[in-house]
């Protein structure tokens, strides 16, 4: 289990880090442009970075089945997509449950739902943001 929780937590630092940094550069574009392209440029930067999140939670969620952490229950194995697949419904919360963690893997799920959380908030905050200079426009 530690090694599960070192792994989850390298994820989460890993994916705060890109998202913020992704975030801040979100907020230089509206700050140099407060135009329709801007906010839209803004909006697929965040998508980028909720998908580059996902993709290293996948990449996490394969290197803990290599390392026997745990695996998935699903019939036949795990492919690349069903690996990002996963990791994008977690992140998100969604957790449809129709390919799910065994073992210490259900500790970086853990960890990923409550990263997606948080991440989905400060980009929500962002576009918060956007709207906001948009009615003082």
């Amino acid at each position: 289990m530690i090694a599960a929780l070192v792994l989850a937590i390298a994820l989460f630092l890993a994916s705060v880090g890109a998202h913020l940094s992704i975030l801040g550069v979100g907020h230089r574009m509206l700050d140099a442009r407060r135009n329709f392209s801007a906010k839209l440029g803004v909006a697929l930067l965040v998508l980028a970075s909720h998908l580059l999140v996902a993709t290293l939670f996948a990449g996490g969620f394969w290197l803990g089945a290599e390392l026997g952490l745990g695996g998935f229950d699903k019939t036949p194995a795990m492919s690349a997509m069903d690996y990002f697949y996963f990791s994008l419904i977690n992140v998100t919360t969604l957790g449809l449950g129709d390919i799910y963690p065994t073992e210490h893997l259900r500790v970086i799920a853990g960890v990923e739902a409550l990263t997606g959380f948080a991440l989905i908030s400060c980009s929500a905050q962002l576009f918060w943001t956007m709207m906001k200079e948009g009615e003082n426009a």
